[in-house]
């Protein structure tokens, strides 16, 4: 079955990426020697979504697990599309699609999406046509600020929101940790985000603390640095820094 493993490599490749990028801000850059130097921030966001959606059976197990239930069908025109919802994430996942694909191609549907969802999130999805299950491809259907918050979840920080538009990614949290490993996981978080929402100009994380501050970078300086293209000295002139009054 091709693409069985994409979910997996999804999951892991970005992980492996920025875990591994030992790239160091100077030491003498902390928060608190930037935080007297800020200004101002503002970001906004807006996302609609519909969906039409017939009840088929609930509590249905694939493989011998509970991956699946509340599957629903939708029938339009020559495609047969299923959603179900999962409570877990892992490599069985892709071949509880399969089998739901297989299963109605055996019952004569050609054109077939399956789509798995984590509670209200969209997971991933195999769409088949014309019956050849040899074919069958793997989409990452996840939102881009639910992966943002799940990859971030590696870190030791505690997220509030992430905003994403066509220009910024935006993610507001709590950094856990102590405050002289903040720099080297603020360049890999900033990493992370941009992997997430490739398409974006600007990465912004709002450090939420008795002083909440923007630590923001372009997206081009960021990856300069990752290939680099630029000292540590040189990205860490880079960032702009804000500071945001609270209510």
């Amino acid at each position: 079955m091709k693409g069985k493993l994409l979910l997996i490599f999804l999951l892991i490749a970005g992980a492996y990426l920025y875990l591994n990028w030992d790239f160091q801000i100077p030491d003498d850059l902390s928060p608190e020697r930037v935080i007297d130097t800020v200004k101002n921030l503002t970001n906004n966001i807006g996302e609609t979504s519909t969906a039409a959606e017939t009840p088929f059976s609930n509590g249905t197990e694939t493989s011998g697990t509970d991956l699946a239930g509340n599957v629903t069908v939708i029938n339009s025109g020559n495609w047969t599309v299923i959603h179900f919802e999962t409570s877990i994430i892992d490599g069985s996942l892709p071949g509880a699609l399969y089998t739901f694909a297989e299963k109605w191609v055996k019952n004569g549907s050609e054109n077939i999406r399956v789509e798995a969802y984590f509670g209200d999130e969209p997971v991933i999805a195999l769409t088949v046509k014309n019956g050849d299950l040899d074919n069958a491809t793997f989409e990452d259907i996840r939102r881009p600020e639910f992966m943002i918050e799940n990859d971030l979840s590696l870190f030791d920080v505690l997220v509030h929101n992430v905003t994403v538009t066509n220009d910024t990614a935006s993610v507001s949290l709590e950094y856990l940790a102590g405050e002289d490993s903040f720099w080297r996981d603020y360049a890999r978080m900033s990493l992370a985000i941009l992997e997430d929402a490739p398409w974006v100009e600007r990465v912004e994380i709002v450090y939420l603390g008795e002083r909440n501050v923007s630590f923001s970078v372009s997206s081009s300086a960021l990856l300069k640095a990752l290939f680099g293209e630029l000292s540590p000295e040189e990205f860490a002139n880079a960032i702009s820094v804000a500071e945001i009054r609270k209510p």
